[in-house]
């Protein structure tokens, strides 16, 4: 079964399973990088708000010989899981007086994502974009967001400057930093090597946010960067190493050097081919905080 047919056997078996009442509509999304989901979406009567369900990876599942049926169950599962339990207050979106308290940036690829930018307030930033969304909750469950496009901007009557202070505000408020060592890192996904780790040397440092998600974007929380070197009293190499995290390596005298930075980029290249999705690439490059100057290239 292709992924097109398996599309359509999941709606037909669940429109079997659920209420007569309810709607089922299975409706592509286009995400960051261009990469595309398609996502079901069962509609509730009396309910304006519903959960959507990425198919891709159950597909993947059927690939791997779990059946339709326990598919089905899970899907269901994951619906009755994260289904609200009221109505959706639309104004918190609608009423820019309180979107512009949830209003947050987000740093995503300039290059990759050149068709989408067309449509939505942004910035450009070296090789990236800053685009805003309002973030509507977030919690163990994961974040509600929405892209905020050029006609929200519109017809709330504000500009790319209004969205960009409200954003500076409230971002790092929202979404707080969080700088874990590699180490330490490496000892939480992998507890089995903690001797190994104790002896490994290791000079570098996630910069992220709490709920680690879309945390590259603390590159842009003003003066952090500052923080940072000066607290390794080092310049900064930054790798962008996915949307969610930067690593950050405090810079040796001869990192400076421009063949020593491209080796650097080097490094996020191959994590970029071997380690992400495309939806999760930032950048292609590395780049170099100076002390000196407090600027990024």
């Amino acid at each position: 079964m292709n992924y097109q047919e398996f599309l359509t056997t999941i709606k037909t078996r669940l429109s079997l399973q659920i209420d007569s009442n309810f709607t089922l509509i299975i409706q592509t999304f286009i995400k960051n990088n261009g990469t595309r989901h398609d996502g079901l979406i069962i509609q509730q009567p009396g309910l304006n708000v519903s959960p959507t369900i990425y198919l891709k990876p159950y597909y993947h599942r059927y690939l791997d010989g779990v059946s339709l049926e326990d598919i089905c169950e899970d899907i269901l599962a994951a619906y009755h899981d994260n289904l609200p339990e009221k109505d959706f207050d639309t104004s918190i979106f609608t009423d820019y007086r309180k979107a512009s308290q949830r209003i947050v940036m987000r740093l995503i690829s300039y290059e990759k994502n050149e068709e989408l930018l067309k449509a939505v307030p942004h910035f450009h930033y070296l090789d990236l974009a800053v685009v805003f969304y309002c973030m509507l909750c977030s919690g163990e469950k994961g974040q509600a967001n929405i892209l905020i496009r050029t006609e929200h901007m519109e017809n709330w009557g504000v500009t790319p400057e209004d969205l960009r202070q409200v954003a500076v505000q409230n971002t790092e408020k929202l979404l707080p930093p969080d700088l874990i060592s590699m180490k330490a890192l490496l000892k939480e996904r992998r507890p089995e090597s903690l001797t190994d780790m104790e002896e490994m040397d290791i000079n570098m440092y996630i910069l992220t946010n709490r709920f680690r998600t879309n945390g590259a974007t603390a590159l842009l929380y003003e003066g952090l960067l500052a923080k940072l070197a000066d607290l390794f009293d080092r310049d900064l190499i930054i790798l962008p190493s996915s949307i969610h995290e930067v690593i950050l390596v405090p810079a040796r005298e001869e990192d400076g050097d421009r063949e020593k930075l491209s080796e650097y980029t080097a490094m996020v290249k191959e994590v970029n081919e071997m380690e992400l999705t495309d939806e999760e690439i930032l950048s292609g490059h590395a780049y170099y905080y100076s002390r000196r100057t407090g600027l990024v290239s």
